[in-house]
């Protein structure tokens, strides 16, 4: 449907009305590399129509410049699947460095394939699990971990928290479900809802509130 397009360029005319035209042909080519990419390899629902892409996963992936002002730093896409958020976001802040993780290595080819054929400079894909990682690049460190697709689980917390730089935050995309990362303090939740999607919530979780976590666990 049509209406998904321009629903989707509203968007963008509301918050980026200078690059909205130029950024909805970036994403037109998006759109048709995604969907060719997922007839070979599943990142996102093969049941989801091509239309439907812009609102559940284009505009779903930028509901968080509604509420974060997102100009430049280090990003981590942590479950990337078919880029997203990491694409999305990229496109829009092209001065943020990104790097897109996956623990499926057919996934991260693709979306390899895709950084090339967008021409996107400063970001890569990383096939890994988010434990190795903290492992085999052990220096690197990021201003924001965005967390879109995941399910937060025990054993991500630490590497979360040894992944960001001090002042650093994960950044959570939720609809109703949020028991998972409702457990730390001082975290902000920004009601994204819109009538196309629903029920959306960004959860913003500092740095010291993973700190604070963990040095509160109790062990075992």
């Amino acid at each position: 449907m049509i209406v998904n397009k321009d629903n989707f360029y509203s968007f963008l005319q509301q918050f980026m009305p200078k690059q909205a035209d130029e950024l909805l042909s970036r994403f037109d080519a998006y759109l048709n590399l995604l969907y060719a990419q997922n007839q070979m390899v599943n990142m996102v629902s093969r049941q989801t129509p091509k239309d439907d892409y812009w609102l559940y996963h284009f505009l779903d992936s930028l509901l968080v410049i509604k509420c974060m002002d997102l100009q430049a730093g280090d990003a981590l896409d942590f479950g990337s699947g078919g880029g997203l958020p990491g694409i999305p976001l990229k496109l829009v802040c092209p001065e943020m460095t990104m790097t897109l993780l996956d623990s499926v290595g057919k996934k991260i080819r693709c979306i390899q394939e895709m950084i090339t054929e967008l021409g996107l400079q400063d970001c890569s894909a990383i096939w890994a699990r988010l434990e190795d990682y903290t492992k085999v690049f052990s220096g690197k460190r990021f201003d924001y971990i965005f967390c879109r697709s995941v399910r937060l689980e025990e054993s991500f917390i630490e590497p979360l928290y040894k992944l960001l730089r001090p002042g650093g935050r994960a950044v959570f995309y939720k609809a109703h479900q949020a028991e998972d990362v409702t457990v730390f303090r001082n975290i902000t939740v920004c009601d994204v809802s819109l009538e196309e999607l629903g029920k959306r919530q960004i959860i913003n979780v500092p740095r010291n509130s993973l700190e604070q976590y963990l040095k509160n666990r109790i062990p075992g």
